[in-house]
Formats: structure tokens, sequence, C-alpha cells
């Protein structure tokens, strides 16, 4: 009994969202010949992700700004860029960033860049559409030639430290590789940017991140006369070495996320995507599906 009461007050609360979403000006939809009568689509992308996003004195920056910027001109619109951190997951991101909005001011935006491209997080967050995956991330490490001429197993960080970002992929499977042994080796940024300003300082001499995030990193250190290297080692007990990215949008939005894929579809088969990539010194990778 107690297990049907909880399915009716389940379903009750369901048509409650679903009739609120369709009611409430500020919560509704968009779909695409609005954005279009609008003039005007809005994008969300990360604060403080670089290469990805970012923002200075100049405004929004990196990749997904450029492929925002791209995705506008081709619906033939203006854009505005929705720019806020991470949440504490990705179902979190969702629903403040496509389809609730944030509790102070109900903003959301049209269109999610950046998304890892996953069927069950798509399956258990009815009220967004993940599609057109776009870029293949995967994980890896940044290192100084000069003092690590190379990274075949990550045993090499036993006695050697290693930057990371705080509660990120990577620092979980630092902290746990090899029973806990690079446990003294790890140095943990609070910000991505963070670890990278231990790298590029010589605090340690080399970083775990997504290998967009790593190659980033080798752009930069350049610049300052730091020789760097890319290595993938195995990475034994990872959750994930890589996964596809992709858009998300609100769930009755899906003409629009239609018309975007065919935006990105445009960026790939021209060579603009890996043009706007190499600009930050990252190498594109198709997305991998299965």
């Amino acid at each position: 009994m107690g297990a049907a009461l909880n399915k009716v007050s389940f379903i009750v609360a369901s048509l409650l969202v679903l009739a609120l979403l369709g009611t409430g000006g500020s919560l509704l939809a968009r779909p695409l010949d609005d954005v279009v009568d609008s003039g005007t689509i809005s994008i969300f992308v990360y604060s403080d992700y670089a290469p990805y996003s970012w923002e200075d004195e100049n405004g929004a920056q990196g990749i997904d700004v450029e492929i925002g910027k791209h995705i506008a001109e081709f619906l033939e619109v203006d854009v505005e860029f929705l720019i806020r951190g991470a949440d504490e997951n990705l179902d979190d991101d969702l629903r403040v960033n496509i389809w609730k909005g944030d509790l102070i001011h109900r903003r959301y935006a049209d269109v999610m860049l950046h998304v890892p491209f996953d069927r069950e997080v798509d399956i258990r967050n009815e009220l967004a559409v993940l599609s057109s995956p776009y870029f293949q991330e995967k994980m890896a490490v940044v290192h100084n030639v000069s003092e690590l001429p190379e990274v075949k197993t990550f045993g090499r960080f036993v006695t050697n430290p290693i930057a990371v970002e705080l509660d990120t992929a990577g620092d979980f499977f630092l902290s746990n590789a090899f029973r806990g042994q690079l446990q003294q080796s790890v140095r943990r940024g609070r910000t991505f940017a963070d670890a990278e300003n231990l790298y590029l300082e010589g605090e340690v001499h080399a970083l775990m991140a997504s290998k967009a995030q790593a190659e980033w990193v080798a752009f930069q250190a350049a610049k300052a006369g730091i020789e760097s290297r890319i290595s993938q080692p195995p990475m034994p007990g990872i959750v994930r070495t890589g996964w596809p990215i992709g858009i998300a949008v609100k769930h009755d939005s899906r003409d629009l996320s239609y018309a975007v894929g065919d935006a990105l579809t445009d960026l790939i088969e021209t060579g603009k995507m890996g043009e706007i990539y190499e600009r930050y010194g990252v190498s594109w990778s198709a997305p991998e599906l299965e």
C-alpha cells in the first residue's frame, strides 16, 4: 500500500512540475521559432574552465565560446552567454542552467554546451535532452620534459609530485591508484587554474587533467620556455578514460537541438571546428559513440 501511495505521489508531483513548466512564463522553454523570432540565443558555458570557457576583461573567451558564436551565426541571431560555475553534479547543472533556472533570478539558457553525452544521464533527466556530440574528451598527463622525460606508468608519481584539480576524475583516480601510494605526491588545486599554476610555476612537473586541458597547459608552458609532453599511461581502475561531449536543451525544444546540431556538423565538416581547437593548442578529436 505504501509503495502504491509513493508511486501516486510521484506521478502527481511530476504532473504539477509539467503544469508549472507549461504555464509559468519565466520557465517556458523556447523552441527554435521563438529563438529566431527574438533575434538572440542564450548559451550556457562554464566559468573558469580554460581552454573551453572563461571570462576576462574582454568578456567571454574559449573554445566553447567560439563554438557558441558560430551557432548563433549559423542561426542568424545574436548570442548571449550565461556563464556559471559547475554545481555539485551534472544533474544539478542541467536543472539550474537548462530547465529550471537559479533560485533567485530563474535565469537559464536555451542551449548548454560541453555536456558529457551519457545515455543514463539523458534518461534520468526527463526535462532536458542531450544530443549532438561534437568532441571526444580523454584523460591525460602533461609533464615537463626536462624533469620527467617520459611517463609510462603512474608509478612514476610515487616519488614525484603531480598536480590535479580538486574533486575531479583525475583527483579520484590519483587518490586511489596503487592502493593509495600516490596520496603524498598529489598536489590539489582548488580550481583548474590553481593546479595549472602549480605546473607553470615549477612547483610540480606533471599535471593530470583532460587531454584538452593538458594540451592547453603545454601551450601556455611553451610561452614560458617550458617544453612539455602529453602522455596517456594506463589508468587501471579509473571510471572512464574518455567520453563524448555534446549539448543539452529543454525537453520541449528538440527542434532547437536539431538546428544547433546542424551548426555543429557544419563546423566539423568545414574543418572550422579543428581550427578553433588549434587556436588554443588543443587537438580536436571526433566523438566516439557506442
